[in-house]
């Protein structure tokens, strides 16, 4: 078994980066209080316990089939953990496949690129428990957690302090005491969103990515419920914290939130060194088990309150609808499903997220007892320096930090042209069909 994957692509294999990149996911009012020494009062060692689909009430059947879907060749899955009653049930890894590396090269082949199968397939090969995976956007719902946990330490009054508190930038402009935290969790800020798509893609391709988010106009002639999704709303959280605490997103983290639950983060930061809190934290997906597991237990790790219930109530109120879903709501950087379909049936179940690009998704469904994730192949790329600073320019990838993963699907997609792979019908991954199917295992 490998114990920890060094993923950094070849030349060929960065053909394809720039459209994977995100297509698509002390100032004033700092508080005198000082942030606990992490590890001070630390909780015993957590350990996963394993169990099996039939000990914990599931028809193995099912599972099976279920997994079998997940697991396709097509859909670049590198990792799958199902966590009932605590304990992990269901728990796969795979690197790339035959048959997706065969369809690339012929994707290739076609438009007369250069491709190497053997470092395609040494990039993208084995993978394991140890192997980083990361969140994209399901980041959002971290730096979510970490505004209230330091809300609930003191360090913020509450959601409806002005932002501007925490953004001296703002004070004398129009934003000044007319964005509140919650509008900006909320995504209902009413401040324009940079260009690209899923959510203002634009900004990731920055060295500064804070200047520009700070920076934006605000429009008071948007409605006050108008829901727009936007990475650079999510990268103020990370400001508003240092502000508010006197560190940084990281710090705060592991000091509150990580080393109380064993997590081990990387988390990416732009060349500015402001941490990326609208994407781009890089652990393991038994870790991101444990994030998920935190939220089913109400914020309780081994005896201990670590976000308070409190906080994951108003969390999951809904905001307002996503603008693609009419059964998918918006809450602090969560998503809320009245239901989960499958593309042919409709399951009338509460189910709740962070979602990322690529379908790197935690999906908890409380009344089932459910906590299931979902990973895409991973690989990151340092080619300045030795850690995870998203800095040079993405048109010179070999001096350039960056990261990516393989789309969930059978397509490859270039310079804004989709090629399909070695297939008639196109085929692009259903995270409610998985979670659908898990659940649909313990329904007799």
């Amino acid at each position: 078994m490998i114990k920890k994957n060094n993923l950094f692509p070849s030349t060929t294999v960065r053909i394809c980066i720039s459209c994977l990149l995100l297509c698509g996911c002390g100032g004033s009012g700092s508080s005198s209080r000082e942030p606990q020494e992490p590890g001070s009062t630390q909780p015993p060692s957590f350990y996963w316990e394993i169990s099996s689909p039939e000990e914990q009430g599931m028809d193995p059947n099912k599972v099976q089939e279920i997994m079998e879907y997940v697991l396709d060749d097509d859909f670049n899955t590198q990792g799958l953990i199902v966590v009932r009653g605590n304990k992990i049930v269901v728990e796969e890894y795979r690197g790339i496949s035959e048959s997706t590396l065969s369809g690339l090269q012929s994707v290739f082949s076609n438009n007369d690129w250069d491709f190497d199968i053997d470092e395609w397939r040494n990039t993208w090969g084995t993978r394991d428990q140890y192997s980083l995976v990361t969140s994209w956007s399901t980041a959002k719902s971290f730096a979510s957690s970490l505004i209230g946990i330091a809300i609930e330490e003191g360090f913020i009054d509450s959601v409806d302090q002005y932002a501007s508190t925490y953004l001296p930038n703002w004070t004398g402009t129009d934003k000044e005491n007319s964005v509140t935290i919650k509008d900006i969790l909320e995504m209902r800020s009413r401040l324009q969103c940079p260009l690209g798509g899923n959510g203002g893609s634009s900004i990731y391709y920055q060295e500064d990515q804070l200047t520009p988010s700070i920076e934006r106009d605000f429009n008071q002639d948007l409605p006050d419920n108008g829901w727009v999704y936007c990475n650079a709303d999510t990268m103020l959280l990370g400001e508003v914290l240092l502000n508010a605490t006197g560190f940084d997103a990281m710090e705060f983290g592991e000091r509150y939130l990580f080393s109380k639950i064993g997590m081990t983060v990387e988390w990416w930061r732009d060349g500015e060194n402001k941490y990326l809190t609208y994407c781009c934290l890089d652990t393991t997906t038994r870790d991101f088990a444990r994030f998920g597991l935190l939220w089913l237990n109400q914020g309780v790790w081994q005896g201990e309150q670590i976000i308070s219930s409190t906080w994951i109530e108003e969390s999951l109120k809904p905001a307002a609808k996503v603008n693609w879903s009419e059964t998918i709501e918006y809450g602090y950087q969560w998503y809320m499903h009245e239901g989960l379909n499958d593309g042919e049936d409709f399951l009338d179940v509460f189910a709740y997220g962070a979602k990322g690009y690529s379908t790197n998704h935690i999906t908890i469904v409380p009344s089932y007892d459910l906590v299931i994730v979902r990973n895409s192949l991973y690989s990151r790329n340092i080619n300045v320096g030795s850690e995870s600073v998203r800095t040079g320019d993405l048109d010179d990838l070999d001096n350039a930090n960056y990261h990516l993963t393989l789309y969930p699907g059978n397509l490859f997609i270039r310079g804004g042209q989709v090629y399909l792979m070695d297939s008639s019908n196109i085929k692009q991954f259903n995270s409610e069909a998985m979670v659908k199917g898990f659940i649909e295992s313990l329904i007799e």
